[in-house]
């Protein structure tokens, strides 16, 4: 079975709960997590935690990606960049000084800066938000994190099939209120720990196998399955 997972934003419960539905055999199923760890959820640190110890004891099967507000936490404590606290990083600053010693968290942030961009498989290419059509696979720029919906779907099947080797990509980054696939992408952010219009979303645990997704209601703190609409 293949999973997919991204833009947890410090929601361990969650997490914990979605990888307990889907029943994930970790020594033999693969789980990829597109990054956006922290921020907004109240445990990024629990959350960071817990993905590092599924990568090293399951180094073949669960695979890491970085997302843009890992990179903001990194452009913070490499040059004070404050951009990442106007988007939850004092939140989350101050649950890492909780859950980290001083010298966990530069392991921590360390590790994250080096999570890579893009994994690609035999059958989906996963990266956090898009993938620039006019550079390799192995060489996309650290731009591909902050990359719109709007300009990633704007590309054609055709650019981004020649980019892949006709693999669909699989992504994050743009919370959508229902998993849709095309047959070239597949968003799976559901908005954690975000409200639109005062409606609550939700994280999402995409089984790419069976084309379904569970996802958690951080409110109701249940777990519905879903069928991923295709068109």
């Amino acid at each position: 079975m293949k999973f997919f997972i991204s833009d947890i934003h410090g929601e361990i419960d969650g997490l914990e709960m979605l990888l307990g539905h889907a029943e994930i055999d970790f020594t033999k199923d693969q789980l990829i997590l597109g990054g956006d760890y922290i921020n907004r959820g109240k445990d990024s640190g629990k959350v960071i935690r817990r993905v590092r110890e599924l990568t090293e004891a399951y180094p073949n099967n669960v695979i890491a990606l970085i997302g843009n507000h890992e990179e903001m936490m990194w452009e913070y404590f490499r040059k004070g960049d404050t951009l990442w606290h106007s988007h939850g990083g004092r939140e989350t600053l101050k649950d890492f000084e909780n859950s980290f010693s001083e010298s966990e968290m530069e392991e921590y942030i360390e590790w994250v800066r080096n999570l890579p961009l893009v994994y690609k498989d035999d059958m989906f290419v996963y990266t956090h938000a898009g993938l620039n059509p006019f550079e390799p696979i192995e060489k996309q720029s650290r731009e591909i994190l902050w990359m719109s919906e709007f300009d990633f779907y704007s590309i054609s099947k055709d650019s981004l099939f020649n980019l892949t080797k006709s693999k669909p990509v699989v992504h994050g980054h743009t919370p959508v209120e229902r998993i849709y696939y095309d047959g070239t992408r597949l968003n799976c952010d559901l908005g954690s720990n975000t409200y639109v219009i005062e409606e609550e979303r939700g994280l999402g645990l995409v089984n790419l196998t069976e084309m379904t997704y569970l996802v958690y209601r951080q409110s109701q703190k249940k777990v519905e399955k879903r069928e991923i609409i295709r068109f």
